[in-house]
């Protein structure tokens, strides 16, 4: 895998983004076009941009992170299993897989894969960490549904640190990627189209304060009602190791052992409202009775404008979220099967008062 893991990305993400482009917009051609000048490698240093090269994050961020009572079909894995909610198609395979075309070339040069020549920290893992990290470079996320039982996953996702995001070079930038990542798997249940329970396990990696290599779990637990088609209330229990507790604690404000709860309003098919409550039990001090306040509005049935707030308890500072969405793809190709569309581009800055922007970018193809 050198160099032409690029070019293979870049050759079968044409062929498919034709078909995703058909009758969309200018704006978001052009936007794809930038994604991919960050993915060719060239662009990663010139962006001076902090942000991250590959995450699940920039739409629920994007909303102010208020993203507990949203059904979403990668997303939901992390922030809230209950609301895992992959495409069903009515005949054919439900099985759906979700492509890092931004973070793939990235990682693997960062890692090595392109010389040729294994680079540190990636050369001194574990063989079986080593096969995770660099399927988990090219391969997002996947995601399958069958009648009631729908299964997710996402592999190599970063934390997000407030430092680390403010200090990062690019928007493509992979160089602590391996300091910090997790990866879950979820599954989820919808007892009747009202009800959904999800659980989701996490696998955390990262080192200790001697240098060596930790490992740990985490568990999310998840349930979503829906009372209309309309409203949806959720809540979410999420836990892990201590060791860990700040892998997402900083800026999605998930502290261990916290019970968070949430509700969205779709006043229309185009409109959605969030409001989100970390800590409802008042574990953290940080984290209690934490806001979070959130609108996506689509348009064209192509685009999603995002604006979002929340106070961010590590820093005790308001954020204004921004966030944007672009460039559906069909979520089932076989003919007479039901559309659903999944976005490519999903962007969100962060900003906060005397604090440069924090961005967040990932770009999934998805099949």
């Amino acid at each position: 895998m050198a160099f032409a893991g690029g070019a293979i990305l870049r050759s079968v993400a044409r062929s498919f983004v034709r078909r995703a482009l058909s009758g969309a917009s200018t704006v978001g051609a052009i936007a794809l076009g930038v994604v991919f000048a960050f993915a060719g490698g060239g662009g990663a240093t010139a962006a001076r941009a902090a942000g991250t090269v590959s995450t699940v994050s920039p739409r629920p961020l994007g909303m102010g992170g208020a993203f507990t009572a949203v059904e979403d079909e990668i997303s939901a894995v992390t922030w809230n299993p209950g609301g895992l909610l992959p495409p069903e198609c009515r005949r054919g395979n439900n099985f759906r897989i979700h492509l890092n075309i931004l973070g793939a070339p990235v990682i693997a040069r960062e890692i090595g894969l392109l010389s040729g020549e294994e680079a540190e920290p990636y050369a001194s893992l574990p063989d079986l960490e080593k096969i995770g990290i660099a399927v988990g470079s090219l391969v997002k996320s996947a995601s399958y549904r069958r009648g009631g039982l729908s299964v997710g996953l996402v592999l190599l996702e970063e934390r997000l640190g407030a430092e680390e995001l403010a200090e990062s070079s690019g928007l493509a930038d992979a160089s602590s990627l391996l300091d910090a990542y997790y990866s879950s798997l979820a599954v989820a249940f919808r007892l009747d189209p009202r009800v959904s329970l999800g659980l989701t396990v996490t696998v955390f990696a990262g080192w200790d304060e001697e240098g060596e290599r930790q490992y740990g779990l985490g568990r999310t637990y998840g349930a979503t009602l829906k009372p209309n088609a309309r409203v949806t209330a959720s809540f979410t229990y999420y836990d892990c190791e201590d060791e860990f507790a700040d892998y997402r604690l900083d800026v999605e404000g998930f502290a261990p052992r916290t019970m968070n709860g949430g509700i969205a309003f779709r006043p229309n098919d185009a409109l959605l409202l969030s409001f989100d409550l970390r800590d409802l039990a008042e574990e953290h001090a940080t984290t209690a009775l934490e806001p979070h306040a959130g609108v996506e509005w689509t348009v064209w049935q192509r685009v999603a404008l995002r604006l979002g707030a929340y106070r961010e308890g590590s820093s005790d500072s308001d954020v204004l979220t921004v966030g944007l969405g672009a460039i559906p793809m069909p979520g089932c190709w076989k003919a007479g099967a039901a559309p659903s569309d999944a976005l490519v581009l999903n962007y969100a800055v962060l900003l906060t008062d005397g604090v440069g922007p924090r961005h967040l970018l990932s770009a999934l193809l998805h099949f």
